[in-house]
């Protein structure tokens, strides 16, 4: 059985990578040409319509997070028939989600030109432009993404991600060729819808193809649906919570920035998000085996499992985030030019901003596989009300640099600190929440100390260009690692560390 989840994990991150690269380096060159042959205005347009349809999937609730996690069961036991009655309910509640979005969308659209300071593009109706991804939104609602379900359920990510590897491609490469030739920014976004719905009947097709054993039919019993609800009553306070602080970021900065700056700082997050996507894909890959293992295995095995994970998910966090410091400049210098730089103080800032939000990633991961959601109801009221407001003092005051800071002090320090609680009080009910986070801290300070350290000999280089990036990026590789292996290659999990990395790749 362990071998098993190593096999399903590792399959599933390398699928997951493959699916990243592609998410990473096609929006590089998509966002190029939009900024060379459109402007950087639209691409403030398209992160604040995402911005807002993130908020109008709130509808969802973190449904199908708790369907996946109630499968587990049944499909580890074989148990058919109940497996297939929960997907029959995960159908019937998606079209109900469909048509509140779509809802919710119609009554959004008279309030646009109130999240957007300063002027439109003048070729582009915003309204026009707010159905087709509002459309793009609800589709696959109405249609098959419930069955990806079965697909989680069973550790195998790597097909979902696999149909969305064949997407991302056929998607980027209509949308490159639609801005070279015809420069129409709606038929650039309408490619998206057609590509949902494709995905949708792909998803189809291979999960009746691989699973037949699961059909739409039967009913969940009643204390199951109560069950359920419980679970989605939680997970939802968790998502709303994220969507606020996060979604709300690109609303902030569009209603007191501008689109422009929104635009200017929309390229220094994708990169951001190409750390968070790379390392998401770790714990989303594992999380499943996780929830089997949660299942089958002992707390004693989960919890040495756990702290074995999140160390190693720190050391390449705290790698990547050094990286990003001491790189992002001469990058975006490379890559757009130096009129769309903002000053160090953003660099430094949204490099803590992804180790602080991405290193809770792991104690999430072990949360929902365990099904925790519902005890943790006020912490996510309170760091969203919280961020909020820290948002608009602070983005008056410092600009977007007090967007990113009002986030790492809400989803990073307390959410980290408060949130993790609720897995130890829970699951890991005999081992020290104290000690975890004191081991938190250290990492974080070691990881601080390796980018100060690093950042101040990137900035003796006297290069140009893409030399200097190449010479920063032998530096960044070097002085971090070095420092990582003097504090740590003495420490048990370490050694734990190495043999589950070996383990990983000789599967």
């Amino acid at each position: 059985m362990k071998e098993t989840r190593i096999k399903n994990t590792s399959r599933n991150i390398v699928s997951g990578i493959a699916l990243k690269l592609s998410s990473v380096l096609f929006p590089f060159i998509v966002n190029t040409i939009i900024i060379k042959t459109l402007g950087v205005e639209y691409l403030g347009l398209s992160s604040l319509f995402a911005s807002i349809f993130s908020v109008l999937s709130l509808t969802e609730l973190g449904f199908g997070t708790a369907m996946v996690f109630s499968m587990y069961e049944p499909v580890a036991k074989n148990e058919f028939a109940k497996a297939s009655a929960l997907l029959s309910m995960y159908k019937k509640v998606y079209v109900i989600i469909g048509i509140v979005i779509l809802g919710g969308g119609m009554l959004c659209i008279p309030i646009l030109p109130l999240v957007i300071e300063g002027d439109v593009p003048d070729s582009i109706n915003i309204y026009l432009l707010f159905l087709i991804c509002l459309t793009n939104t609800v589709i696959s609602y109405f249609l098959f993404a419930y069955r990806s379900a079965i697909f989680m359920a069973n550790q195998r990510k790597d097909i979902v991600d696999k149909i969305n590897i064949v997407i991302e491609i056929g998607l980027n490469l209509s949308k490159i060729l639609v801005l070279l030739i015809t420069k129409n920014y709606y038929l650039f976004c309408a490619l998206q819808p057609i590509y949902t719905v494709i995905n949708s009947l792909l998803t189809l097709y291979i999960s009746k193809k691989m699973y037949p054993e699961y059909k739409c039919y039967g009913n969940v019993s009643k204390a199951e649906r109560k069950s359920i609800f419980s679970r989605v009553f939680g997970l939802s306070i968790h998502k709303i919570c994220n969507v606020i602080s996060n979604s709300f970021d690109s609303v902030i900065i569009s209603s007191f920035l501008g689109l422009t700056i929104l635009g200017q700082y929309y390229n220094y997050f994708v990169i951001g998000n190409a750390i968070m996507l790379f390392m998401d894909n770790v714990t989303a890959s594992a999380t499943s085996s996780i929830g089997n293992s949660m299942v089958c295995e002992s707390v004693k095995k989960n919890y040495e499992d756990f702290k074995t994970i999140q160390f190693g998910y720190n050391i390449i966090l705290g790698w990547a985030s050094v990286c990003m410091l001491c790189l992002i400049q001469p990058f975006i210098k490379i890559w757009l030019g130096e009129e769309l730089l903002f000053d160090n103080s953003v660099a430094i800032t949204i490099s803590i901003y992804i180790y602080a939000i991405v290193s809770s990633s792991v104690f999430v991961a072990y949360r929902s596989a365990a099904g925790i959601w519902a005890h943790d109801k006020i912490r996510p009221f309170v760091e969203a009300g919280i961020n909020l407001i820290l948002n608009i003092i602070l983005v008056r005051s410092i600009g977007v640099c007090g967007v990113m800071i009002s986030t790492i002090l809400t989803m990073g320090i307390m959410r980290t600190i408060w949130g993790s609680y609720y897995l130890f009080d829970e699951y890991f009910k005999e081992y020290s929440h104290l000690k975890y986070l004191a081991t938190m801290l250290v990492c974080f300070l070691i990881v601080l100390v390796s980018g100060v350290i690093t950042f101040s000999i990137c900035n003796l280089i006297n290069l140009d260009g893409i030399w200097e990036l190449v010479a920063r990026l032998g530096v960044c590789i070097v002085i971090p690692g070095v420092i990582f292996f003097v504090c740590f290659f003495r420490t048990v999990v370490f050694k734990r560390c190495i043999g589950l990395a070996k383990s990983i790749i000789k599967h």
